[in-house]
């Protein structure tokens, strides 16, 4: 992804999505990339390492929101949660069948 598309995402300014992978970088999660056409554009490239970090981290992740709505909905509210969750846009159109827990 282009830096400044990642910016552009995340809400951050330039500068901040340049701290942040210089973090990343240094950890070995991320790798910059030049443009071959245009050496101005730098990507943002996920490492093997970088992937499996993100891996693990949505797994617990999902794990622990799975675990927080569940002790406080009820099945039939989890259901209408991801009816109306599966509207909102870049979902997928996910449904409650594909959300269900």
């Amino acid at each position: 992804m282009r830096r400044v598309d990642l910016a552009a995402t995340l809400l951050l300014t330039a500068s901040g999505v340049t701290r942040l992978l210089d973090g990343l970088e240094a950890g070995g999660f991320v790798e910059r990339v030049l443009c071959d056409v245009d050496r101005r554009v730098a990507y943002a490239r996920l490492t093997d390492a970088g992937a499996a970090r993100l891996r693990a981290a949505s797994e617990s992740h999902v794990a622990a929101v799975r675990s927080l709505l569940e002790s406080h909905l009820r099945p039939e509210e989890l259901e209408q949660l991801a009816e109306l969750l599966g509207r909102l846009p870049g979902t997928g159109g996910a449904g409650a069948e594909t959300c269900r827990p």
